[in-house]
């Protein structure tokens, strides 16, 4: 088991709790759909990994495998059991962090694969776990540079599950500003400027673990007292389905380059400063930016029955992957990719409920039919209780959808 895979129930008890204080105190920090948006690309990005090669490790391995005597010659001896090599290590890797997360906003491409974790209008431990599932897989030669300083597979591995760790406890916006940690530590306050969409504050504080990189390289910004943050991003996603979440950006350059008539803008749009679009697609697909002045967060307004069924459906998947995560590799991978989809499946139409679609009256009923019709391909473990989910969802859902006076699913409200 991983570390981020064990460090999913803590990440999970450090959100109720802050959901929990959030109600309590009325701060208005969580909305249901937006933190459901988030938790399901979080949950996206953690199924698709189990059935996607990690590029790094397919890469860094043989390379490394390669160099070994070299390194053995040199006396390159890293090991996990030395808490200074740790330290050094990851020193090392929040470095090439700092450099692959700067580039991910200053390049189109890279930006296809992080805006993800930015298209959120609320800022909160929900937050952090709202990652992409990279299908824009680049973000790996990053951190080839480590095999310059002989670091091992299982060092580096370890190294970046607990910068990304680390990276949990920044998200919220109830941790105040602590001076001396704003001139080491990436921080709540100096992490709360890098969410914000405010011209002030874009594309500042790309440190995971260290703040001192922006600091050095000319990125850093401090948050302002007179100038509250507007999280999210320019062109706002619109939709908590955390499918096209992912695509966002890149559907959007696909686009461009279809458009566009000039073959050296196809080729190269890809790798232009983030947000660059050739002229004539612009002119043709016209993508307004959010206006900033008068921000209104994304929040379709839908029955309070539907909220909580979507609410239900959101911690069937959860523990769903949470089952998966844990017992996953004691199955086949058919079986793990059907999971795989079935889960996915869930999360889209769940995002698609959320935003007030009206299509998934029909879809949610096809989307059950389709996994009672799968069980005897999954485990038989968990016949019985998929059935029963299959069979009290449905009713539940023609009960709320169905019987509605108004025969509608949702009134929405932009």
């Amino acid at each position: 088991m991983g570390l981020i895979t064990a460090a999913i129930p803590f990440f999970l008890l450090a959100l109720v709790l802050e959901l929990t204080l959030d109600r309590w105190r009325g701060w208005g920090l969580y909305r249901l759909n937006d933190t459901i948006g988030s938790l399901g690309a979080g949950i996206m990005s953690r199924v698709v990994g189990l059935v996607r090669v990690g590029i790094l490790m397919l890469v860094y391995i043989p390379l490394y495998q390669w160099l070994e005597p070299t390194y053995q010659s040199l006396g390159i001896n890293w090991s996990l059991d030395n808490p200074w090599h740790m330290v050094l290590a990851i020193v090392l890797y929040d470095f090439f962090y700092y450099w692959r997360h700067r580039i991910a906003h200053e390049v189109n491409i890279f930006w296809a694969e992080h805006v993800v974790h930015h298209q959120s209008e609320d800022y909160n431990l929900s937050t952090a776990l709202r990652q992409s599932s990279g299908f824009v897989p680049l973000s790996w030669m990053f951190y080839l540079p480590l095999l310059l300083v002989g670091m091992p597979p299982e060092v580096l591995l370890t190294a970046g599950a607990i910068d990304l760790i680390y990276q949990f406890w920044v998200h919220t916006q109830k941790f105040p500003k602590i001076r001396w940690m704003e001139w080491i530590l990436v921080s709540p306050s100096n992490h709360r400027v890098h969410h914000a969409q405010n011209k002030v504050y874009v594309d500042r504080n790309y440190g995971g673990v260290l703040i001192i990189w922006d600091r050095l390289f000319g990125t850093y910004q401090e948050e302002l007292d007179d100038e509250p943050c507007i999280y999210g991003v320019r062109k706002p996603l619109n939709t908590f389905d955390p499918f096209a979440a992912n695509l966002q950006h890149l559907k959007r350059m696909w686009l461009d380059a279809v458009y566009t008539k000039s073959w050296k803008e196809k080729l190269t749009l890809w790798f232009r400063a983030t947000g660059y679009r050739p002229a004539d697609a612009e002119a043709a697909m016209p993508v307004p930016s959010g206006d900033l002045d008068n921000f209104h967060r994304f929040d379709p307004q839908i029955n309070r029955g539907v909220r909580w069924y979507a609410l239900a459906q959101h911690l069937s998947y959860t523990l769903a992957t949470v089952g998966l995560l844990f017992m996953g590799s004691g199955l086949d991978f058919a079986t793990t990719a059907l999971a795989v989809i079935l889960i996915i499946a869930g999360l889209i139409l769940n995002g698609r409920i959320l935003d007030g679609n009206s299509a998934t009256r029909y879809w949610e009923l096809g989307r059950l039919a389709l996994l009672a019709v799968s069980i005897p391909l999954l485990p038989q473990l968990v016949w019985t209780a998929v059935a029963g989910y299959c069979l009290v969802s449905a009713a539940l859902w023609w009960w709320l959808v169905f019987n509605d006076k108004d025969d509608t699913v949702t009134s929405v409200s932009h």
